[in-house]
């Protein structure tokens, strides 16, 4: 362990051995190898790098054409391997690392949050990485201001105040008495204060607001209320304000309503939840969009911080219930079933009139703007064979407030997954590609942390990122089986292992949207994604409730977490180590396919109402065929004839194609219907719901769209066509 620190490790270190911090921010982790160099005499520099030139040279040639370095196809060349790495994933350090990282809330820039980096820094330095680097960014966060708290305030008729929503939960327990935490708020929230009618607009969706509006009902200069769920919250607030609305109050309603033990006494939130969290519907560091908020920034943005375009503020369900309670029934609306809140299930409620008589309510949102530091982690594990081809593993660190489910279920898996692979590494093992780990910050705050790490990095991932492997909610209340979202390029590889763990066959992945942080990888360097997270759900997420002693409930054992962490240390070896890695181009040509069936009769409608030649379909359908049958052909004429008298460069070539494949689709404009960070035009995040991904973003808005053009169709036929024509000549070249 000793000799391979000295050759790989060049972090600082404490004088107990703790690693404090990375040598340099500025270089990427080969020329940190050879920064050593540096320090000697010139005329040994030059012996040496003549030397190494020479060595280089004849590796080069005996490898790749006398055929003395062969590889053992589909197995790592070193003489130590990985025969099962889910067998050293222990539950009872599982339940360490996450007792720790749960003592106290941590949000994004706070001191808290830097300690939980030092630590997991710490954690890769024992367990023998290579290379453990803390990179801090500089970023401006709007938190609540401590001095002038948000509030919403309940009028009647004569102007009186008859109810005082809570800013905070009702702790439950000693530990949410003795452990402050974070007000409810939302993060970008406009500022200011509204006192105006109020309206119920049920889930906030644009179908909701459609249906007040055929019934009479306006919300124009009016707040309305509305319950988390359905759809992302930034999109509510979108909603609200294209409705004309000037400020929302949201709430938490309550998860399967006839259940009467609740948490403490199960996963279910009690209605003394609230829920904070992000309405930003952009990502990443606004003030510093396209690169890197680094220390040296020559720009650093002190105006007015972008925020959403109206006043929003979440509210306690027992909150909830009063101002529910105080709206006027509705006897001429006839309201869907889906409008009843879990809150009052069985019980008549109000939608309200918003009328200038009745009820008001008043909404106060007060911001304090910082600059603070935001602090990545990422340990490196140097590849022996191919150290310039990356795979990622990532979790976000930061959380609203104690994080028990989100995100410290998915940090304790990921850091147990590292000490897997550093158990291996102390018996000689060392993987064919480089493996890295990171912790990123402020993704609540909208992906920031590795967004800013992708901008920085975009250049080299294009060229090496092989996969970046996600979590972020690894137990989400008695998870019983491991669920995964991303690239189809992995889906065979990713139903393997999930197949280890769960009791049921792994269906298809579908997409993943931008609510987490394989977004960047995936929508903006191109760089294939899985992202394996539990597949079951508890509403505590982001309230006071997201705290250690939930775990006594869901997974006192932490089985359950075990399970997510094997997935993850079985899909890094999976891809690290085989010569060839486990893509399949043909299973991603059958999915566009389906995407495009899927998508081609509102085109074809599209097409009608803008008198398109329908010949063009069948263009697109030529297209599609021949990326399938090129498909087809490299596996049958490259990858099945692949064995153990194949090359290096042979493999490397294959393995190129297929890291390619996703990047083929990545354009330089903007995607109509996507965010700024949406680079790939075959799937993105959807506009109307940020949590999820789509087929064909662009074409999808370009035929929902009244006010589309031929034009508008045609131009994002086109871009498309031409992306896949791309993909085709990747695997054709």
């Amino acid at each position: 362990m000793g000799d391979r620190r000295r050759l790989y490790n060049l972090q600082s270190s404490r004088g107990d051995g703790h690693l404090v911090q990375s040598v340099s921010d500025d270089y990427d982790d080969e020329d940190l190898l050879l920064s050593g160099a540096r320090r000697q005499p010139p005329s040994f520099n030059y012996i040496k790098v003549c030397v190494v030139a020479f060595s280089v040279v004849v590796v080069f040639f005996s490898g790749f054409f006398s055929h003395s370095l062969l590889i053992s196809f589909g197995k790592p060349s070193s003489e130590h391997k990985i025969d099962n790495i889910g067998s050293v994933i222990d539950p009872s350090k599982i339940k360490e690392y996450h007792i720790e990282l749960t003592k106290s809330t941590h949000l994004a820039g706070s001191q808290r949050n830097y300690e939980l980096a030092q630590y997991i820094a710490n954690q890769f330095h024992d367990f023998a990485f290579d290379n453990v680097e803390l990179k801090n960014y500089s970023i401006r966060l709007p938190f609540p201001d401590e001095k002038k708290p948000n509030a919403v305030k309940l009028f009647d008729s004569s102007g009186e105040v008859q109810h005082t929503c809570r800013n905070i939960e009702v702790p439950l327990n000693d530990f949410e008495k003795n452990n402050p935490t974070t007000p409810l708020f939302n993060a970008h929230s406009k500022p200011g204060s509204v006192r105006a009618p109020y309206v119920y607009v049920n889930f906030a969706e644009i179908e909701d607001f459609k249906l007040l509006k055929e019934n009479n009902i306006t919300v124009k200069d009016k707040v309305v209320l509305a319950r988390y769920g359905q759809t992302f919250r930034g999109n509510k607030v979108k909603n609200a304000a294209d409705a004309g609305a000037l400020a929302i109050v949201l709430f938490k309603d309550l998860l399967d309503p006839d259940r009467a033990d609740r948490f403490p006494l199960s996963e279910f939130a009690p209605s003394s939840a609230g829920e904070r969290g992000t309405i930003g519907t952009w990502d990443g560091d606004t003030d510093t969009p396209g690169w890197p908020s680094v220390q040296k920034s020559f720009l650093k943005a002190d105006g007015p911080k972008l925020s959403a375009p109206i006043i929003s503020q979440p509210i306690t369900g027992d909150d909830a219930v009063v101002l529910l309670n105080a709206l006027a029934k509705r006897d001429d609306f006839d309201f869907p079933e889906n409008w009843q809140p879990g809150l009052l299930k069985n019980k008549t409620f109000g939608i309200g009139t918003g009328a200038e008589d009745g009820p008001q309510l008043e909404v106060t949102v007060n911001v304090d703007v910082r600059r603070v530091n935001i602090t990545n982690v990422v340990g490196t594990i140097t590849g022996y064979l191919e150290p310039d081809r990356w795979v990622i593993l990532g979790n976000h660190r930061d959380a609203w407030t104690y994080g028990a489910i989100d995100p410290s279920s998915g940090t304790a898996a990921v850091i147990e997954s590292a000490r897997a692979l550093g158990h291996f590494l102390n018996k000689g093992w060392r993987p064919r590609r480089t493996i890295k780990i990171a912790s990123w910050d402020a993704e609540e705050w909208g992906l920031i942390g590795s967004l800013e790490w992708v901008e920085e990095k975009r250049a080299l991932l294009k060229h090496r990122g092989v996969v970046y492997i996600n979590t972020d909610i690894a137990e989400g209340g008695n998870c019983m089986s491991v669920d995964a979202t991303g690239s189809p390029l992995y889906e065979n590889i990713t139903g393997t292992v999930l197949n280890t763990v769960n009791s049921g066959d792994f269906p298809k992945m579908e997409l993943s949207g931008s609510g987490s942080d394989m977004y960047g990888f995936y929508c903006y360097a191109g760089v294939s994604v899985v992202n394996v997270n539990c597949a079951s759900y508890s509403d505590v997420y982001h309230s006071l409730y997201d705290e250690r002693n939930l775990f006594d409930i869901v997974d006192k054992d932490y089985k359950n977490l075990a399970k997510v962490s094997s997935s993850l240390a079985q899909l890094v070896v999976g891809v690290s180590e085989p010569a060839v890695i486990p893509g399949r181009v043909v299973e991603y040509g059958n999915r566009i396919q389906e995407w495009w069936d899927v998508l081609k009769p509102k085109v074809l409608q599209a097409f009608t109402r803008l008198k398109i030649d329908e010949e063009l379909i069948h263009i697109m359908d030529d297209t599609l065929f021949e990326l399938g049958e090129a498909a087809n052909n490299f596996k049958s004429e490259v990858i099945d004839k692949l064995n153990s008298d194949s090359t290096l460069l042979e493999i490397r070539r294959a393995n190129d194609k297929m890291m390619q494949f996703d990047r083929a689709f990545l354009v330089d404009e903007e995607i109509p219907g996507t965010m700024f960070y949406s680079k790939n035009i075959l799937v993105s995040p959807s506009e109307s719901n940020l949590y999820t991904g789509s087929g064909f973003p662009g074409l999808l808005q370009a035929v929902s769209t009244p006010t589309s053009t031929k034009k508008d169709v045609l131009l994002q036929l086109e871009r498309i066509r031409w992306a896949l024509n791309a993909a085709t000549a990747v695997l054709k070249s």
